[in-house]
């Protein structure tokens, strides 16, 4: 009798699940069909489909979310359309770009068979290829007048790259629209910032001591600098190798260039636009130093063993415990340098200060260390153990620390340079 049962309780178990799971389903889609969240609605139905072609339930609640969808989508469009937005057929592409998609994730699916009717589940699904053709030509079409409408109104660098981006953006729609590349590309080069970097003078009052800080920072600067304007089409360095070649021309010397005027006139030589000037003020050195504190570790351990007599008269052995010390020398060494450096970017055309600001950056080293000066080693914890078998660690150079600071400080420059030039 009861494995006849089992059969019978399985299979109502099962029908139950699977009405269960489609309550959810049917719950959740209206919910995100009220809320307009048609394509989340459709992507689950999907998803239960590829599980279960022939779920009549996910069925029915496909057919009447992608109805809604396009109904929904087709006012959405012709909203847009009727719009003054300057980008209304971008989004007239997307929109039909998102039904596309949509469309053929549900012709990707297995055949949809009625499990009461033996019918196929018919769902008429567009082809909107010819929509989104003709809305991204739109979209590029009006790109591509409006940087024909910016190229026109003048040939300073700020309105020639707004032309430059339309353009662009025209291409991105269609690759080679029209005469878009050779536009766009015009408009670039009209576009184009060309920053030179005037060395940097060193008024640190350290006599060379640390090498030629002006000339490590100033060509670390151009270095990073004409990297990273690979990444931006309208900034261009002036190399440190041009820069060189006027200032020999012009017999200027770095240590002529001791003002924002004379850096102006040299980026007047060098047909910069503007230029980017700077000065380190300060470099403070904090030599090794070694200080040291007396510490102590402690545990408890087992010190002996002893026999005593139980009660029932017995020899028994029990532990004697008690605590253990270990002690020690914790030794920490520092050194640091830090350096002060302000910088300017100025118009070469007006003199003007663009940009200005001062950095400070530091370089603080340290390390640690320890040595034994008495006690049990058992109450050593791992980490001073770790500390006892250090051997005593020496910083780098103050030539090397100088040396990284002023690279640090070239990367701080850069990084925030880099920040306005997006601008």
């Amino acid at each position: 009798m009861k494995k006849r049962l089992f059969p019978v309780l399985l299979c109502c178990m099962l029908i139950f699940s699977a009405c269960s799971q489609n309550a959810r389903l049917s719950k959740k889609t209206q919910k995100n069909l009220n809320k307009g969240n048609y394509e989340e609605a459709i992507q689950d139905i999907i998803k239960t489909l590829k599980k279960n072609p022939n779920n009549a339930t996910a069925q029915d609640l496909l057919v009447q979310s992608w109805q809604s969808y396009r109904s929904a989508e087709q006012k959405k469009i012709e909203r847009i359309i009727q719009s003054d937005e300057i980008n209304k057929w971008e989004q007239v592409y997307q929109e039909y770009s998102a039904l596309q998609k949509t469309g053929e994730e549900i012709q990707s699916l297995p055949p949809l068979i009625n499990p009461y009717s033996g019918y196929r589940v018919n769902i008429e699904i567009p082809d909107y290829t010819e929509q989104i053709k003709q809305s991204k030509e739109n979209a590029a079409e009006v790109h591509y007048q409006a940087g024909i409408r910016y190229a026109k109104i003048s040939n300073d660098r700020y309105t020639q790259k707004k032309a430059a981006l339309e353009f662009k953006a025209a291409l991105a729609l269609i690759p080679n629209y029209q005469d878009a590349d050779l536009r766009y590309e015009q408009c670039r080069k009209l576009a184009i910032k060309r920053i030179a970097v005037s060395p940097f003078t060193d008024k640190s009052n350290t006599s060379g001591k640390y090498g030629a800080v002006s000339d490590i920072l100033t060509d670390h600067i151009v270095s990073r600098l004409i990297s990273a304007a690979v990444n931006n089409e309208f900034v261009a360095i002036i190399s440190r190798s041009q820069l060189e070649t006027v200032m020999k021309e012009q017999q200027l010397s770095a240590s002529g260039l001791v003002n924002d005027a004379s850096s102006v006139h040299l980026g007047q030589i060098l047909g910069a636009n503007e230029i980017l000037a700077g000065s380190i003020l300060q470099i403070s050195v904090s030599p090794e130093r070694t200080v040291s504190v007396q510490s102590e570790d402690e545990t408890e351990v087992v010190l002996r063993t002893e026999e005593y007599t139980d009660d029932e008269g017995s020899t028994q052995e029990r532990e004697i415990k008690g605590k253990v010390y270990f002690r020690y020398r914790k030794f920490t060494k520092t050194a640091s340098v830090s350096i002060s450096t302000s910088y300017s970017i100025l118009d070469v055309e007006t003199g003007k200060i663009l940009l200005q600001e001062t950095v400070e950056v530091k370089n603080p080293w340290s390390d640690t260390w320890a040595r034994k000066i008495s006690g049990d080693d058992r109450a050593l914890s791992s980490s001073t153990k770790k500390l006892l078998e250090k051997p005593e660690p020496f910083p780098p150079s103050v030539n090397e620390m100088v040396l990284e600071t002023l690279k640090n400080t070239g990367n701080e420059i850069v990084n925030k340079v880099s920040g306005y030039l997006l601008q």
